[in-house]
């Protein structure tokens, strides 16, 4: 497969849109790497210049240390697979997937091994005599990707293409993509909004805000360590909760205070604070980390506004200081609404935020 670099490579639309700003990024061989963020970040854009789809305004794009910014997409050597799977529906999924390798003027006997090796690593042999109105979107999806790995490209491109599926569909179909992906070693680009699938997917995710990145690394890397107020609350079903607290020193002990609670830091926690100058921050718990703890045990007590069964969970909701606040509990006890719970926090699991820049304190 391949390396791919993007050197500081940016995309204006007109004079005034920057869709994609000073953007540099390095995938190794084989790597799984997804583009995340909302709608309008930048994702398919960037994905775009990489396939050669849009031009780069500047900065340079190299394949293999192969300096590709100014190729046609045809010389790049890349497959790419669309959210709307842009099957041939005049074409049966054996000719779908052959047509590529046809128009490479490859040998009959070579395409004919290639496409049913491609078919079996997408799960679709019994369907290779079928048409894509006789498929399901899944199907037809399977058809795309068999398509795309038949020409064995360099770097396998891949543009939403879940979004399209229903949502017990896309679970199975990502555990298949994540298992061709095993198979094949693929270098592939990935792009989705769907943090959940980025999660399960990526060897490496890039979280993109307004055309710039966000925060690059591991799945864990951006749940538990993640960079800013935005990753943490774009991160996480529930997201990350964020309460406004001050940081005062007592006897020696950094506390953190607000009006519902006042609880000393430990000692790891304390010593990111130390030469913290301002005297508010946010304080950043996801919601597994506040736990239900017996009355003696609490730095607060509260009112459960509503609880949410969720079978093997149940997501209990409280308010503080005006925002509600979510916890991830265990299914039983059951929780009731009205009901006063007492609750702690995760000291090893919580984040500390600056309130003016939005980043994290460590």
């Amino acid at each position: 497969m391949a390396t791919l670099e993007l050197i500081h490579v940016t995309k204006r639309f007109g004079k005034k849109v920057v869709a994609v700003d000073d953007f540099s990024l390095r995938v190794e061989d084989g790597e799984f790497l997804v583009l995340l963020g909302p709608s309008g970040c930048g994702k398919t854009t960037t994905l775009r210049m990489i396939a050669g789809l849009e031009e780069v305004t500047e900065g340079r794009i190299l394949i293999d240390g192969e300096d590709v910014t100014d190729l046609p997409p045809r010389k790049r050597n890349v497959s790419m697979v669309f959210q709307n799977y842009a099957v041939w529906p005049h074409m049966t999924v054996y000719d779908n997937i052959a047509y590529p390798l046809r128009l490479k003027r490859v040998d009959k006997k070579t395409i004919d091994e290639t496409v049913r090796e491609a078919a079996r690593m997408t799960k679709i042999e019994e369907l290779l005599d079928r048409y894509p109105s006789q498929l399901s979107g899944g199907q037809q999806q399977r058809v795309a990707v068999a398509r795309a790995l038949a020409v064995k490209p360099k770097l396998f491109l891949m543009d939403e293409p879940l979004s399209n599926l229903d949502a017990k569909l896309r679970v199975a179909t990502r555990t298949e993509l994540k298992a061709i992906h095993e198979k094949t070693g693929a270098t592939t680009i990935f792009v989705t909004h769907d943090q959940s699938e980025a999660m399960s997917l990526a060897d490496r995710i890039v979280i993109m805000r307004d055309g710039k990145i966000e925060q690059i690394g591991t799945p864990d890397d951006v749940y538990h360590r993640s960079a800013s107020i935005f990753v943490a609350d774009f991160i996480g079903t529930p997201p990350t909760n964020f309460i406004d607290v001050e940081v005062q020193v007592r006897d020696d002990q950094i506390h953190l205070v607000n009006p519902y609670f006042d609880f000393p830091l430990n000692p790891e926690n304390a010593a990111k604070l130390r030469d913290y100058p301002k005297r508010e921050l946010i304080l950043g718990v996801r919601p597994e980390n506040i736990v239900l703890v017996s009355e003696d045990e609490a730095i607060f007590s509260t009112q459960c506004l509503v609880s949410e069964p969720q079978g093997s969970h149940q997501i209990i909701a409280i308010e503080l200081d005006g925002k509600i606040i979510k916890i991830v509990a265990p299914a039983y006890p059951k929780v009731r609404s009205g009901e006063t719970i007492h609750l702690n926090f995760k000291q090893e699991a919580i984040a500390f935020f600056d309130k003016d820049t939005g980043r994290r304190i460590e």
